[in-house]
């Protein structure tokens, strides 16, 4: 599974909703929240694997890195113009 865009934002009743902690209330909290269902569904029953939520939720945390480091870059590019 590759991540190629953000899913859309959670509203603030989804985030209480799946118990979202504020650190990870981003743009990847939907990819968050599925990770943490898989991880309680996997401590009733073992067999269930996490791996690929767990990457999905990791690529799009790498992805939004990136995005807020360019962002940062312009931000600075903008502002020597200035």
């Amino acid at each position: 599974m590759t991540v190629t865009e953000f899913p859309p934002l959670l509203s603030e009743e989804d985030l209480q909703k799946y118990k979202i902690p504020l650190r990870w209330r981003d743009r990847c909290a939907a990819y968050y929240a599925l990770y943490q269902i898989c991880l309680t569904r996997q401590s009733a029953n073992s067999s269930i694997e996490c791996k690929l939520d767990k990457h999905a939720w990791e690529e799009c945390e790498n992805l939004d890195f990136i995005r807020r480091k360019k962002e940062l870059a312009d931000l600075k590019e903008n502002l020597k113009e200035n």
